[in-house]
């Protein structure tokens, strides 16, 4: 997918939008004028102005931490990339790890998988929704320590965690 970047700092998709449509919906007379900016899958458009994670400030880069890979449901074969911090999961494009083809995902924020540098370790939590998500099988009711290979359901969907950093190696 190759997102495009609007004069006004917004990424869409223009093979679904003709113009940014969040320049159409605030009524911009600088909707048009477009330029490729490509975006990993899986990944939601970053906010230039948005607050920056420690770790990308000291390295300069947003680097991968890992993996989420659809092993079951409609988006399945589909990898989507984890980053430092908090990576929120639903089904709007906004979020960190989009699922867009399965309707029984919350659309904003089902669940939060996030990576501390400092313990080197990745988290699972419910974001407060109706639904919580699943580990293993098992309701997720606060936040939970990940280990590799763990699976994570939302919906219709589960998700094989594959860590990248950790014990073994780290950004840092």
């Amino acid at each position: 997918m190759q997102m495009t970047l609007c004069p006004n700092g917004h990424y869409y998709d223009a093979a679904i939008n003709p113009q940014c449509p969040y320049c159409a919906e605030a009524g911009s007379q600088d909707v048009g004028v477009t330029q490729a900016v490509p975006r990993a899958p899986g990944s939601a458009p970053r906010d230039p102005g948005a607050t920056q994670v420690v770790i990308k400030k000291k390295l300069g880069i947003d680097p991968v931490v890992g993996w989420l890979v659809c092993i079951e449901g409609p988006d399945k074969g589909s990898d989507f990339r984890l980053h430092a911090d908090n990576n929120y999961i639903g089904r709007d494009p906004s979020m960190d790890v989009c699922i867009p083809g399965d309707d029984t995902v919350t659309r904003d924020r089902h669940a939060l998988l996030a990576y501390d540098f400092e313990t080197r370790a990745f988290y699972l939590a419910p974001t407060g929704g109706k639904k919580n998500p699943r580990l293993n099988g098992k309701p997720v009711l606060a936040a939970v320590e990940l280990a590799p290979y763990d699976h994570i359901q939302l919906g219709e969907t589960t998700l094989l965690f594959v860590p990248l950093c950790g014990d073994r190696f780290d950004w840092q």
